[in-house]
C-alpha cells in the first residue's frame, strides 16, 4: 500500500480491530523507534518479521487480536487478582 508521509504510513497501519503484530521497515534509526511507538499492536518488529523471543519476552495483542499477555512477568497477572483490605485499627 503506497503511502507518502509516516503520519499516513502508521494511520494505514493501524486501520484494522487486530493488533497482534505490526513491523516497521526502515534503516533510519530515530524513525524505527517513533513509528514503533505508534503501532497498535502487541509486538512491533523493525526490519524483520517473526523474529520472536524467549520466555522472558512478553507476547499478545491489542484489540481484536485478544487481551493480556503470555510469556513474562505480565503474563503472571492473568492469574493473580487484586485485593484491597482495609482494616481500622483502635
Amino acid at each position: 500500500i503506497p503511502f507518502d508521509t509516516e503520519d499516513e504510513a502508521v494511520a494505514i497501519a493501524n486501520c484494522t480491530g487486530f493488533g497482534l503484530v505490526a513491523s516497521v521497515w526502515t534503516e533510519n534509526g530515530a524513525r524505527q523507534m517513533r513509528m514503533a511507538k505508534r503501532m497498535r499492536a502487541g509486538q512491533v518488529f523493525i526490519n524483520n518479521y517473526g523474529a520472536g523471543g524467549g520466555v522472558e519476552l512478553p507476547f499478545g495483542g491489542v484489540g481484536l487480536s485478544g487481551h493480556g499477555r503470555e510469556k513474562g512477568f505480565e503474563a503472571l497477572y492473568g492469574f493473580s487478582s487484586l485485593k484491597t483490605v482495609a482494616a481500622k485499627h483502635d
